[in-house]
């Protein structure tokens, strides 16, 4: 064989094996690339287990914020309407009591009217003056306001009951029985 014979079939195994060469390359680079892919996939697949997990344990503790301020609420709710409740009854008692001190007033007011009344005809009664009136016509008894009006406190009372139960009938303190009770007193002794 001639030598440039040689050099054509030592070429030519040369360029086939530069042939076959890329081709088993690519073959195993494309394996190479699948498992890249296969493992890009499972760090994925944990990457989202990771996330899910994550995300049930949040909604899990927003369902437990969620119930628990649900249930403060429905006690803060409870708490407004018996507080509204107390002030109810407070406003009330103040308006009886409001109502029960114009009374007293008025009933003072109309005690010193009758007591000034009183002392002014007593005064055209004193001797020198001339005054021919008989004794009785001048010293009228007034009419009780207090008995009139407290008609339900003097009625358990001419009943003989105590003043705790009087208290507890009527609604009054002890101490506002015993002094309506005085008062009415000194009204007839007058």
């Amino acid at each position: 064989m001639q030598p440039w014979a040689y050099i054509v079939l030592l070429g030519g195994i040369a360029l086939g094996y530069a042939l076959f060469l890329p081709a088993r390359a690519r073959r195993i680079d494309g394996a190479g690339e699948r498992q890249g892919l296969k493992e890009v996939e499972a760090a994925l697949e944990l990457y989202m287990a990771d996330v899910e997990r994550e995300n049930r344990e949040l909604l899990e503790l927003l369902g437990s914020i969620k119930a628990q301020s649900q249930s403060n609420q429905a006690a803060l709710q409870e708490q407004l309407a018996e507080l509204k409740g107390q002030l109810d009854a407070l406003q009330h008692r103040t308006s009886q009591l409001e109502s029960r001190v114009a009374a007293n007033e008025n009933g003072l007011l109309q005690m010193a009217i009758s007591g000034g009344a009183a002392g002014s005809a007593k005064g055209a009664d004193s001797p020198g003056e001339g005054n021919d009136k008989p004794a009785d016509e001048i010293k009228a008894k007034p009419v009780s306001t207090i008995k009139l009006r407290y008609p339900q406190l003097f009625e358990l009372d001419s009943q003989g009951k105590s003043i705790d139960i009087i208290a507890k009938k009527t609604g009054m303190q002890r101490g506002e029985i015993q002094l309506i009770l005085q008062l009415a007193k000194q009204e007839e002794s007058v």
